[in-house]
C-alpha cells in the first residue's frame, strides 16, 4: 500500500503541472494602440511570437488569446512611427496600452501607407474633428465640400453630389465601409445614399486611382469608414441632436457598442439615425416641396480569434425628397418666361408635406469580410457584400394617382473582393454583378432600360522605400459585359392615334481596358515632401448615356443618349507640396488631366421636349477629347496659442479640345477663409469661436447661347460657428455647437445647381447641435 500510495503521489506531481499549464493557456492580452497626441492608431502590426500576430482596429484596440502562462518578447510597427519592442511575464488577463511617437522623416507616409487606404504617392485629404463637429446632420456632399478641390452638383439644397476637380457622378467611386457604392448615381440629382454618420473618417483621395479600386475612379475615391469596434467596454455609445431654422426641422441620431462578456472577442454596435426637414426658404421666398425624411440603421459585429478577423455589417438608408414643382413646366413660352424671371411665379406657404414631384429611395448593403494574418508581412482579405438600390421617382399625373411612380427601378448588386497583401505588395481580384429592372405598371417608358453587367478586374500594386524616397507601381485589366433589354421611341413613326410607336431595344457591349499608376513620395526635409503620381483609369458609358431617351423626372430634364458611344479614358498626372511646420501647414495640389471621349451631357438651348407630362429642357450626350487642369491650395497657420487663420481656394480649367470650346458645368474658382480662436486650447479641441467666409466667382468660361440661362453672378457668403466642449466624469463628453449659415442672408445661385433656372439656393439658417458621447 504504501509503494501504491508513493506511485499515487508521484503521478499527481508529474499530472498537476500539465493541467495547470494547460488552464492557463487561455489568457488574453487585449489593449490600445494610441499617437503621442492620444489618437487611435489603426492597423498597427503586433507580434507576440514567431507565428502570433494581431492588428489593431480603426479604434487602436486588439486582441491576443489563447496565450499560456510564460514570459513574452511582444513588437510593435507601424509606418511612420517609432517601433516599441517590450519584455514581459503573463498570468492572467491582461490589458495593455502603448504610445507610439512618429519618426519625423516618415510621418506623411502614416495616413497613406499605414492604414492601407490608397496609393502612398496620392493626394488625400481627411475632414478634421472641427471639420465633421459642424457638418453633423448635413448629406455627404455638403461634408466633402469643405475639403479644397471638391464642390457639389445637384438639385437646390436637398439633393446633392461630390465634385472632385470637376468630375461627378460615375467617375468618382464612393467606398462605403470598404464596399464600392453601387446605386443609381448616373443621374446628377441621384444623391448617394449614405448616412454620414455611420463614419468616423470622411476621406478624398483625389488622382485617377482605378488600380487600386476599379474602373470608373477617374475622378477621385471617397472613403466613408466606421471607427473599430470599441472592445474594451462592455457599453458605450453616442448620441447627437439637432435642430435648423431654415426649413424647421432636425435630424437624431444613436449609436451603442461593446463586448459581449461571455464571448470577449465578439464586439458588436447599432445605429439609427432620423431626420425631417420642411420646405427650405431663399432670403425672399418659400421654394415649395422641397422637404426631406430620412431613416437609416446599421449594425456591424466582429469577431477576432488567433490570427482571424471576421466582420459583419448591414445598413439601410431610407430617404425621401421633395422636388420643387416649379421646375415642372407646361409649354415652351412658360419656361421661357420663367427662366427669364429666375424665380417661381407662384408664393409657396411653408409645409413639410412632400407631394408629386418627390423622389423615394431605399439602399441596402450587407457585407462579410475575413481577414487572416499568416504573419506580420503577410494578410489575407475576403469580401463578399449584396446591396440592392430601390429607387421611385414620381410626378404629377393628369389621370391616375399621384401614388404611381413614373419612374420605379431595381439595382441589385453582387461584389466579391480577394486581395493578397505581403510586405509592400498587393494583389487581388474583384468582381461585380449589376442587375437593373424597371418595376412594370408604372405607365411610362423607362429612361433606362433594364440590363446585366458582369465586371471582372485583376490588379497588382508594389512599393518601395529607399530612405526618404517611396515609390510605387501598379496595374490592373478590367473587362465587362453588358446585357441590354428596354423599350424605345420611333421617333420616324407615329401610331393611328398620334403616339409615337415604340420597339423592344436589345443590345449586348463589351468592354475592356488596362489602368495603370506609377507615383512617388519624396522628403526633401523632414517638413517637407512632395508627392507625384500618373494615373491611368478608364471608365465604360453607363446605361444613361448609352440608352436614355425620355424624361426624367428627378431633375425634370429630357435627356438623350448616344448607342455609339465608346469607353473614357482619363491619364491624370497630380503633383502634391506638403509643407508640416510647428505654425504652418501647407498643401498644394497641381493636376491635368487628359480624357480621351469624354462623355457629357450638352444641354441645348435651341430645342425643348414637348411630351404629355409637360415640356422639359432637352440635355444630349455627346463625346469628345477634354483637358481638365487646375490647382487646390489649403493653408493653416497658427497666430497665436489660441487664434488660427485657415483657407482654401479651388481653380480649374476644363476645354473641349475637339471643338475647342468651354464644357458645360466645370465649377467656378472658388475660396474659403476663417479665423477661429480657441477657448481652451488643445485640452478641448471642439471649444472654440469661427468666423468663415466663402467666395464664389461667377463661371466666366462657357460657350455663350450654349445653356438655358447664362452663369449666375459671383457670391459671397459669411458663416459664424462656436463651440463648447464639457469633459465629464468617466471619460464623458458633452458638446454643444451653435451656428449660422449665410449669416447676411445674402440672395445667390449657384452655377452647379440645376434648380438654378427657377430659384435661388438657401438663406440664413441657425443651427443648435447637441452631442453626447460616453
Amino acid at each position: 500500500m504504501q509503494i501504491k500510495g508513493i506511485g499515487l503521489l508521484l503521478w499527481l506531481l508529474l499530472c498537476i503541472p500539465v493541467l495547470h499549464a494547460q488552464e492557463n493557456c487561455a489568457i488574453r492580452v487585449s489593449g490600445m494602440v494610441q499617437s503621442a497626441q492620444g489618437e487611435p492608431l489603426g492597423d498597427v502590426i503586433i507580434r507576440i511570437s514567431k507565428n502570433r500576430t494581431a492588428t489593431t482596429n480603426a479604434s487602436g484596440h486588439f486582441v491576443l488569446d489563447k496565450l499560456c502562462t510564460g514570459n513574452y518578447e511582444l513588437s510593435l510597427s507601424y509606418l511612420g512611427y517609432s517601433p516599441i519592442n517590450v519584455s514581459f511575464a503573463i498570468a492572467r488577463d491582461t490589458v495593455l496600452q502603448f504610445t507610439l511617437h512618429p519618426d519625423a522623416i516618415h510621418i506623411q507616409d502614416v495616413e497613406i501607407i499605414g492604414q492601407q487606404q490608397g496609393s502612398l504617392s496620392s493626394s488625400v485629404h481627411r475632414l478634421s474633428a472641427q471639420q465633421v463637429q459642424e457638418n453633423k446632420g448635413q448629406t455627404l456632399a455638403e461634408s466633402l465640400a469643405d475639403i479644397s478641390g471638391v464642390s457639389t452638383i445637384g438639385m437646390g439644397n436637398s439633393i446633392v453630389k461630390p465634385v472632385i476637380n470637376g468630375l461627378h457622378s460615375n467617375r468618382i467611386l464612393i467606398m462605403n465601409n470598404g464596399v464600392r457604392q453601387e446605386g443609381q448615381q448616373w443621374g446628377v440629382e441621384h444623391a448617394p445614399e449614405i448616412d454620414p454618420f455611420i463614419a468616423d473618417r470622411l476621406e478624398v483621395i483625389k488622382g485617377a486611382q482605378g488600380v487600386r479600386y476599379g474602373a470608373d475612379a477617374l475622378g477621385g475615391v471617397v472613403l466613408v469608414t466606421p471607427a473599430g469596434i470599441n472592445m474594451d467596454k462592455a457599453l458605450s455609445g453616442n448620441f447627437d441632436l439637432l435642430g435648423r431654422s431654415n426649413g424647421r426641422g432636425g435630424v437624431m441620431q444613436g449609436s451603442l457598442e461593446g463586448a459581449v462578456k461571455s464571448i470577449p472577442q465578439l464586439g458588436w454596435r447599432v445605429q439609427a439615425s432620423t431626420k425631417k426637414i420642411g420646405d427650405y426658404e431663399t432670403p425672399d421666398y418659400v421654394v415649395g416641396n422641397t422637404g426631406v425624411e430620412e431613416l437609416n440603421y446599421s449594425g456591424a459585429l466582429t469577431y477576432q480569434w488567433n490570427s482571424n478577423t471576421l466582420e459583419a455589417f448591414y445598413s439601410h438608408f431610407g430617404t425621401t425628397l421633395g422636388i420643387f414643382r416649379g421646375a415642372h413646366i407646361g409649354t415652351v413660352a412658360d419656361i421661357e418666361a420663367r427662366i427669364a424671371y429666375g424665380r417661381p411665379f407662384e408664393a409657396y406657404d411653408f409645409s413639410y408635406k412632400i407631394e408629386a414631384p418627390r423622389q423615394r429611395v431605399s439602399h441596402d448593403l450587407a457585407k462579410l469580410k475575413w481577414t487572416h494574418h499568416f504573419h506580420a508581412d503577410r494578410s489575407l482579405e475576403v469580401q463578399y457584400a449584396y446591396q440592392r438600390n430601390h429607387r421611385r421617382e414620381y410626378d404629377v399625373r393628369r389621370v391616375e394617382s399621384d401614388d404611381l411612380p413614373m419612374a420605379d427601378m431595381v439595382l441589385s448588386a453582387q461584389t466579391m473582393d480577394v486581395v493578397l497583401k505581403q510586405k509592400n505588395s498587393s494583389i487581388g481580384v474583384q468582381s461585380l454583378i449589376q442587375i437593373n429592372n424597371n418595376t412594370p405598371g408604372t405607365g411610362t417608358t423607362p429612361i433606362i432600360p433594364n440590363f446585366d453587367s458582369y465586371n471582372l478586374g485583376l490588379f497588382a500594386i508594389h512599393q518601395f522605400h529607399i530612405g526618404r524616397l517611396h515609390a510605387e507601381a501598379g496595374g490592373r485589366y478590367d473587362f465587362k459585359y453588358l446585357d441590354v433589354a428596354g423599350y424605345r421611341y420611333r421617333r420616324d413613326a407615329v401610331n393611328d392615334d398620334g403616339s409615337i410607336e415604340q420597339y423592344l431595344l436589345t443590345d449586348t457591349r463589351r468592354f475592356h481596358n488596362a489602368s495603370g499608376t506609377v507615383g512617388a513620395l519624396y522628403h526633401i526635409t523632414p517638413r517637407l515632401s512632395w508627392k507625384s503620381n500618373l494615373g491611368l483609369a478608364w471608365r465604360a458609358p453607363s446605361a444613361n448615356e448609352l440608352y436614355s431617351d425620355g424624361v426624367h423626372h428627378g431633375s425634370a430634364t429630357y435627356e438623350l443618349g448616344d448607342q455609339q458611344l465608346r469607353s473614357e479614358k482619363g491619364l491624370k498626372w497630380m503633383n502634391t507640396l506638403i509643407w508640416n511646420g510647428e505654425r504652418l501647414q501647407f498643401t498644394a495640389d497641381v493636376y491635368a488631366q487628359m480624357l480621351y471621349d469624354y462623355i457629357y451631357a450638352q444641354p441645348n438651348p435651341d430645342s425643348v421636349r414637348q411630351t404629355i407630362r409637360g415640356t422639359f429642357p432637352l440635355f444630349v450626350y455627346q463625346q469628345h477629347d477634354a483637358l481638365f487642369y487646375g490647382a487646390d491650395l489649403k493653408l493653416g497657420y497658427q497666430l497665436s496659442a489660441k487664434l488660427r487663420y485657415e483657407a482654401t481656394a479651388s481653380l480649374i480649367r476644363a476645354k473641349n479640345l475637339t471643338l475647342d470650346t468651354y464644357l458645360p458645368y466645370i465649377p467656378s474658382d472658388r475660396f474659403q477663409q476663417g479665423i477661429s480662436y480657441a477657448l481652451f486650447g488643445e485640452r478641448q479641441p471642439l471649444s472654440y469661436v469661427k468666423l468663415a467666409h466663402r467666395f464664389v466667382a461667377r463661371q466666366h468660361r462657357y460657350e455663350a447661347n450654349s445653356d438655358y440661362a447664362a452663369p449666375p453672378p459671383a457670391y459671397y457668403l459669411i458663416d459664424f460657428v462656436a463651440s463648447k466642449q464639457f469633459d465629464l466624469a468617466s471619460g464623458r463628453q458633452f458638446n454643444v455647437l451653435f451656428s449660422v449659415d449665410n449669416v447676411c442672408n445674402t440672395a445667390y445661385k449657384d452655377y452647379m445647381d440645376r434648380l438654378r433656372y427657377f430659384t435661388h439656393q438657401m438663406g440664413r439658417n441657425f443651427n443648435l447641435k447637441l452631442s453626447y458621447q460616453f
